[in-house]
């Protein structure tokens, strides 16, 4: 599991390198709608593909897609979908989210050549109310703390018992907070008894997948955690240090 999960990130890592090689192809809600309502899910003659994580597309996604996680793209989309023709358009959180863009591009350095990406993602597609599916959690209050405040506390020594970057291991080890324990989404409620007592803040990319992780360790038994306002993207826009890989790996 371990050496396939390696596989997986070096492929994603490596289709990343050529990010800027050709723009991809989006699809608008408007055309995607059009698309999926043409058909039953069953005689669809293309996929949707949900870039984000099992816990958050257990949650809620359009209705008729698959999940691979951009992370896990490089190894599991070949079982998913075998046919390389095949048209495939892969979505996540929305323009601030990257998951989408990632695994299209793994998918491009894979062999597929019929590629889009729904950019607007999930957002647009539930302010449209078009259709959805999942078993969301229980609902979760969550107070935010601004980068400049957080920042401030872990400097003076009164910071919070734990901040945890829910985000990928990959990006974790590309970019992240000083202090802060990477706990991937989908592994926190398993692993949710290795945090300290005492307060917890989450953070992540941009906001959307704290609250989710709030959720999940409510149903872990862990309330009360605070998450950081914007994630690490706000953290990075109010110019405060992060330690990059380069950085870290000389640590």
């Amino acid at each position: 599991m371990k050496n396939w999960m390696i596989a997986s990130a070096a492929l994603v890592a490596a289709a990343q390198a050529r990010g800027d090689e050709k723009p991809l192809t989006f699809i608008s809600t408007a055309e995607l709608h059009a698309k999926t309502a043409s058909a039953p899910t069953t005689r669809w003659t293309f996929t949707v593909v949900d870039a984000r994580t099992r816990v958050e597309f257990e949650e809620n996604h359009i209705a008729g897609a698959i999940n691979c996680p951009a992370s896990q793209a490089g190894a599991l989309l070949p079982k998913l979908v075998k046919d390389k023709s095949r048209q495939l358009i892969f979505y996540c959180n929305g323009p601030k989210c990257t998951k989408s863009q990632k695994a299209a591009r793994v998918a491009i350095s894979l062999g597929y050549h019929n590629v889009f990406e729904y950019n607007e993602g999930l957002p647009a597609w539930g302010k449209a109310s078009l259709p959805v599916a999942g078993t969301p959690m229980p609902p979760v209050e969550m107070a935010s703390v601004s980068p400049e405040d957080l920042r401030a506390r872990m400097e003076s020594g009164k910071g919070p018992a734990a901040v945890v970057d829910v985000r990928d291991g990959v990006e974790f080890a590309s970019v992240r907070v000083a202090g802060t324990i990477n706990i991937p989404l989908d592994e926190l409620e398993k692993r949710a008894r290795e945090l300290p007592a005492g307060e917890l803040v989450v953070m992540d990319h941009s906001g959307g997948q704290s609250l989710i992780a709030g959720r999940v360790l409510q149903k872990a038994g862990r309330r009360g955690a605070s998450r950081l306002e914007g994630g690490l993207l706000a953290w990075q826009q109010k110019g405060l240090p992060v330690e990059e890989k380069a950085l870290a790996e000389r640590r």
